[in-house]
């Protein structure tokens, strides 16, 4: 049997890696043309994540996370209004990337691939890609992202749908932090809630990373619109990102946040820009396709849970496979995922409301307490990362 997989993210290595150590012949294409590893910032792993990374042969090092025990609420001058107790892993997404990529044979892995069409009978599907090249097998996994070309041709209906606001992301490398910095950020993850926004900060291995939600009711569309005054629709390059823009994310992270937490806003070499969007799938398969991570289902990083999700979509459907002919395998893949999928983007959707420029009633505690997705992903043992005896 062989499968093609469109994207050679997170959720199409991972469902590679399984489908190849179950003996399938697979393939992966991936449109961006560079390596992938630069592109990711922070993320939260999950029990889930870990234990499937492992299955597909890419082992989850103790050194690639950070235990945060707590989550902490701290107000502008500094002052710690709120501990929640939490055991999270942070990490940073290169280090789920790469060993996974890493557990696949170099022969496998196809860059500068973009889907344009596909094709398929009730014996096979083929991959149409820019320039005419033509792949055919037994099943196409569609993990190409939330504008997946597979699921725009076969459910053009599906879009994201804009939440009215946006995420600024960045990274900064330990050595470029000063020390009030680290120790605001020891074991604990920072929140803060500016008027309407909220932001996220926490130390992951070799640095410290922020995510800044913000919105209700300003202006979005400028922040996409390049120097050369092109409109880059809800997703912009970082380096076209004007820098008149990025200076003022830096002014008001020292005029809205507290000083430790600020720095790191203000040191990110290269912010990241994300418009925030939701989108759920009625239908996860096409004949000999399936859709899988954000192409089924693009839920809001309020929890923590892309990649866990899309390795979760994975190990489904490799199970499936491995029990069931294709045809029953992907009714079973379909009626479990999508009752996954569409409970993660309902609890996303109810950690953002109050970021959406609508009047809702902000309550930081119940924020802090439900961040996340606990009653749908395991928390790692802290014990998995604790330091080897000397």
């Amino acid at each position: 049997m062989r499968a093609l997989i469109i994207g050679g993210s997170v959720g199409g290595l991972a469902a590679a890696c399984l489908l190849h150590r179950a003996g399938w012949e697979v393939a992966v294409f991936e449109r961006a043309a560079g390596d992938l590893a630069g592109r990711g910032a922070g993320l939260a792993v999950s029990a889930e994540l870990v234990a499937i990374m492992e299955r597909a042969g890419a082992r989850f090092e103790a050194s690639a996370a950070i235990v945060q025990p707590k989550l902490a609420w701290m107000a502008p001058d500094g002052r710690v209004l709120f501990e929640h107790p939490r055991q999270m892993v942070a990490s940073a997404w290169a280090r789920i990337y790469q060993p996974l990529k890493a557990a696949l044979p170099p022969r496998i892995y196809r860059r500068g691939m973009t889907l344009e069409h596909l094709e398929q009978d009730e014996r096979s599907v083929t991959a149409i890609f820019a320039g005419g090249a033509r792949e055919t097998a037994d099943l196409l996994v569609a993990a190409d992202g939330a504008h997946s070309t597979a699921r725009r041709q076969l459910a053009p209906q599906v879009e994201p749908r804009f939440a009215d606001y946006v995420a600024w992301r960045g990274l900064v490398p330990e050595r470029e932090l000063p020390p009030a910095t680290l120790e605001a950020l020891r074991g604990r993850i920072v929140f803060c809630f500016p008027p309407g926004e909220m932001l996220l900060c926490m130390a992951v291995p070799d640095g410290a990373y922020f995510i800044w939600y913000r919105g209700g009711g300003r202006p979005v569309r400028e922040l996409f619109t390049d120097a050369q005054g092109r409109d880059h629709g809800m997703s912009i390059p970082p380096p076209l990102i004007r820098p008149e823009v990025v200076q003022a994310l830096r002014r008001e992270a020292g005029e809205l946040l507290p000083g430790p937490v600020a720095t790191v806003v203000e040191r990110a070499a290269q912010p990241l820009l994300q418009a925030i969007s939701d989108m759920e799938s009625a239908r996860l398969v096409f004949g000999r396709v399936a859709l899988l991570g954000d192409a089924a289902f693009l839920v809001r990083p309020h929890v923590a849970g892309g990649a866990s999700k899309a390795a979760i979509d994975a190990a489904c459907l490799a199970d499936a496979l491995a029990r069931h002919p294709l045809p029953e395998a992907l009714a079973h893949y379909e009626a479990r995922q999508r009752d996954f999928g569409s409970r993660l983007v309902r609890h996303s959707r109810y950690l953002g409301a109050d970021l959406e420029g609508r009047p809702t009633e902000r309550d930081p505690r119940r924020i802090m307490r439900d961040y996340g997705a606990p009653q749908l992903l395991t928390e790692v043992p802290p014990e998995r990362f604790a330091s080897p005896p000397a």
